[in-house]
């Protein structure tokens, strides 16, 4: 079956989507877990918030060689790999004593999350072309979504009364992980379509030039830039967004339901709006609209309250989550990246990026400390955002509109890459 043909391509993105959906449910399950280990590691904000942002701390350094190898290594590997490391990193945290090992069993994360998060956007543009490939990567970046928003929805009003304790919440999302992971690996490699499989990189990939090359674009800089921005304002809310809610007043399971909105909002984003960049023809003004009302939600959360404050959550979630997978088309329809180098591209694209990631979180825990409210933190997020919308004005990628190329000839099913996929 050559790549694109039949229905495959879809089956393929479902299994990629439950990785990316275990994925967000590790990730965020820490998050309405706050309170409890908290109290019982007798942790203070900042360390929590340190904790937080352990993984993308670890993501920085990684990312970059991990995307390097998951082009070489194929998507079949690659995920499996990256789903049995962060739900080890999830089972790890049971043992947790102190602010030490915590730390270092979160941080264990890092090492599998970007298998995944690259891993799967190599598998989207290994599979999809032309307008499809907005649908794909919306519904791509939904499995992360809905992820954390089953985490946020579900730990303190289901899991955690059944489980007993959020060490055993930890460990029951790791085995759910490594069973996706084992029906990756049965199910995963059956395709016989070129683009799963290792590439045999070239000498002036094995030499590193493919990096230098990609740095050398200034499109590339300036996704990766509002990249930063994105993680710092995203993992910021996703992780103390819950635990802003329950000192409103509401309970840990209501603070949970009203956090998951936003989570449930940005599956919502996500689909939509990369599929509107497409019919806009225009990355440019899709990405700055986006950024600017991501903004205006993120102020609102802070300012409102009652229905004023459930607006900012749902609209925060519905623009800030659709930017990921919009800025991941940028990278893809770049000639200079492709199916080929998105592996090395993404690794850049998240290695950088998870800076704000890391600081995101630890920013919100250390502004809490020191004013005694969230407010600052919010207003913070919201100034970045907002400035952000300045490198959006200098991208010149356009996207390509169903399935043709820019000279107007079709592309659809054919592999788009810079050389052959082996």
């Amino acid at each position: 079956m050559a790549r694109g043909e039949g229905g495959y391509r879809w089956l393929m993105l479902t299994l990629g989507w439950l990785i990316y959906f275990s994925f967000g449910l590790i990730n965020t399950a820490i998050a309405p877990l706050v309170a409890p280990i908290m109290g019982d590691l007798g942790l203070t904000y900042t360390q929590m918030g340190v904790i937080a942002g352990a993984w993308q701390l670890l993501y920085i350094f990684s990312a970059q060689p991990l995307g390097l190898a998951i082009d070489r290594l194929g998507a079949h590997r690659s995920l499996f790999l990256g789903a049995a490391v962060v739900s080890a990193s999830s089972m790890l945290r049971f043992h947790a004593t102190g602010f030490g090992d915590l730390f270092a069993y979160v941080a264990l994360f890092g090492l599998g999350g970007p298998l995944i998060s690259i891993g799967t956007s190599k598998l989207v543009s290994t599979w999809f072309s032309g307008e499809e490939r907005g649908t794909a990567s919306g519904i791509n970046a939904s499995g992360s979504a809905i992820g954390s928003m089953a985490a946020l929805a579900l730990t303190n009003s289901l899991v955690l009364p059944l489980t007993g304790g959020w060490r055993n919440v930890f460990q029951a999302y790791g085995v759910f992980g490594f069973s996706v992971a084992l029906i990756w690996l049965v199910l995963g490699g059956r395709s016989p379509a070129a683009g799963l499989g290792p590439t045999e990189p070239s000498e002036h990939r094995r030499s590193g030039g493919a990096v230098r090359e990609l740095l050398g674009h200034r499109e590339i800089w300036l996704v990766v830039g509002i990249g930063v921005v994105f993680f710092l304002a995203n993992h910021a809310l996703q992780n103390w967004l819950p635990r802003m809610l329950e000192l409103k007043g509401m309970s840990p399971a209501d603070a949970g339901y009203a956090t998951s909105l936003m989570a449930l909002t940005g599956i919502l984003g996500s689909l939509v709006v990369p599929r509107l960049a497409y019919r806009a023809a225009s990355m440019r003004s899709t990405i700055a609209a986006v950024i600017l009302l991501s903004g205006a939600s993120i102020l609102l959360i802070g300012a409102g309250g009652g229905p004023a404050l459930l607006a900012g959550i749902a609209s925060t979630g519905f623009f800030n989550r659709a930017l990921l997978p919009v800025l991941m088309v940028a990278l893809m329809e770049m000639p200079e990246v492709g199916a080929e180098r998105m592996g090395t591209a993404g690794g850049l694209f998240f290695s950088v990026g998870e800076i704000g990631g890391f600081m995101g979180p630890f920013l919100m825990g250390y502004l809490k400390d020191l004013t005694g409210s969230f407010l600052a933190g919010i207003l913070f997020l919201a100034v970045v955002t907002e400035a952000s919308i300045i490198a959006a004005f200098f991208i010149r990628t356009e996207v390509r509109r169903n399935g043709l190329d820019h000279h107007g000839g079709s592309d659809a099913g054919k592999p788009q890459t810079d050389g052959p996929v082996n």
